[in-house]
């Protein structure tokens, strides 16, 4: 503004003031047109749930270190702990008893014993065991086969002309991933598979609950799971005086090629079993009422997604790295509101929810807090994509989340959340996939519980390794976050807790 004359500078001044404060307001306000302020009491927490922060959380939590957070795998425990660090950075106190951020839940992990698991070529010096070179990725049980050793390669979906020349045998796979076709006469052949890739991955073992009740171990899958390093691969061909040279394709647009190697190959796995602790994520900002601190109000997502397998990494950036993103938000807003709930607030992130709700139902069998203290549980999965399948497209569903389960057992609840929805203006769809039973929710709803779950919806990336945080709607998790954070403070503050509604009589 160098030269200008000062009243000129002083008017521009007075534009730029105003602006600021203008764009303040805006920010203030939720994501979508129509919205209504938000009410002066939860106003500074509100202001403190954007974009930056959650852009960060969730570069971590479903970026290379996390790898994927399979329940039990090591990118799993390392986002626990960073849940945990960023709850006591937040000021929130732990839930537990013994002072820490987790809840164990008991798991048993099934790995193969690497000095005693191998692929020899039986009378010769070749022995391969597990390791860099060879991995049993599905071991769950002791497993040994001996038989002939057959080299088959495809391009499509092609499957072999004779599949009796595989009949009984250990089939070698040298291509990147064999069809569903040829899969089919593998096991129709009563063969086993090795399949050939170009880095043979860690494998955590097979994690599987802890239960009186859980499957035995099957060695059957333990041999369906079997990968080889190419170069290993290459040099078993070599000591079977198998010529790879004849499996290239001919240029066909499908086809499957067999080479017979000499000699016998055997397939020794030897695994130990282990009982592990697998860790909910529980922490709480304590009720400042004296009599109703007694009461909890709860929020959850799920923490685990599918992890690392077969060398694929699973990221889960919307399932469900965007929920615990927005439980952060809401964590983290109301530690800076400095109006504090009435009733205590308690956080939890679950561990095995992919495998069946697992650590949600740890926790509700064995609650930190008496269940008939919660007034309710509100569950975020998947709130980070705009719905996309074959009748919608994505750009249609910009403002639109599935709001689940809030009127099956509290009519109050389901209100409290439509009030809520007035500071942000969501577009309600409800329960047009039937995922009432889907998410962790459930376990709490099935022991009487009041629940609400959003869900942004299904997408192509879902239970896919192209679910990746470059395809957020970040904004959708602002906004979903500042409808819970609203919604919590309301039930956390209200003289009572939510009414449950009687249930339903005459089939109704």
């Amino acid at each position: 503004m160098v030269g200008l004359p000062p009243s000129v500078v002083r008017t521009r001044l007075r534009f730029a003031a105003l602006a600021a404060v203008l764009c303040s307001m805006t920010a203030a306000r939720a994501q979508y047109p129509g919205a209504e302020q938000p009410p002066a009491s939860i106003k500074t927490g509100w202001d403190s749930i954007g974009k930056d922060d959650i852009k960060k959380w969730m570069a971590y939590l479903a970026g290379p270190e996390c790898a994927g957070r399979g329940t039990g795998q090591p990118g799993f425990q390392k986002a626990a702990e960073y849940m945990a660090a960023r709850f006591k950075e937040f000021g929130l106190k732990s839930a537990n008893p013994d002072g820490s951020y987790f809840q164990g839940v008991p798991f048993t992990r099934t790995a193969v014993v690497p000095s005693e698991s191998y692929v020899e070529l039986v009378g010769t010096s070749l022995k391969i065991t597990a390791g860099k070179r060879l991995a049993f990725t599905g071991a769950s049980g002791d497993a040994e086969a001996e038989a002939g050793v057959v080299f088959v390669d495809a391009n499509g979906d092609a499957e072999l002309n004779d599949p009796k020349v595989i009949e009984d045998k250990i089939v070698v796979f040298m291509g990147a991933q064999p069809s569903r076709r040829l899969r089919s006469q593998v096991t129709g052949a009563g063969a086993r598979m090795i399949r050939v890739v170009d880095s043979v991955p860690e494998s955590p073992g097979a994690i599987r609950r802890k239960s009186a009740n859980a499957p035995p171990n099957n060695p059957g899958r333990t041999l369906s799971t079997v990968v080889i390093s190419r170069e290993a691969a290459q040099e078993l061909a070599k000591a079977c005086k198998a010529d790879l040279a004849q499996l290239v394709a001919t240029g066909e647009e499908a086809s499957a090629r067999a080479v017979t190697g000499e000699g016998t190959l055997k397939l020794v796995a030897k695994v130990k079993t282990e009982d592990i602790m697998v860790p909910n994520v529980v922490a709480m900002i304590e009720g400042s009422d004296p009599v109703l601190k007694d009461d909890v109000v709860g929020l959850g997502a799920h923490l685990d997604h599918l992890g690392e397998s077969n060398g694929q990494i699973y990221w889960g950036a919307d399932d469900d790295a965007s929920g615990n993103c927005s439980l952060l938000a809401i964590a983290q807003a109301m530690a800076k509101n400095p109006e504090k709930p009435k009733r205590t607030v308690l956080f939890m992130a679950f561990c095995g929810e992919e495998m069946g709700l697992i650590g949600s139902a740890h926790y509700a069998n064995n609650p930190i807090f008496p269940l008939d203290k919660m007034t309710c549980l509100l569950q975020m999965d998947m709130v980070g994509r705009n719905e996309q399948t074959q009748n919608e497209k994505a750009e249609d569903n910009v403002d639109t989340i599935h709001l689940v389960g809030s009127k099956r057992l509290s009519m109050e609840l389901h209100q409290a959340v439509l009030d809520a929805n007035k500071y942000v203006n969501f577009k309600f769809e409800w329960d047009e996939e039937d995922v009432y039973t889907r998410s962790d929710h459930y376990n709490f709803a099935a022991k009487g519980v009041p629940i609400a779950f959003v869900f942004s919806g299904f997408h192509p990336d879902y239970h896919q390794p192209t679910d990746t945080p470059d395809k957020i709607n970040f904004d959708k998790i602002v906004s979903t976050a500042r409808l819970f954070y609203a919604t919590a403070l309301d039930a956390a503050n209200r003289p009572a807790k939510f009414k449950k509604d009687p249930p339903p009589t005459g089939g109704g």
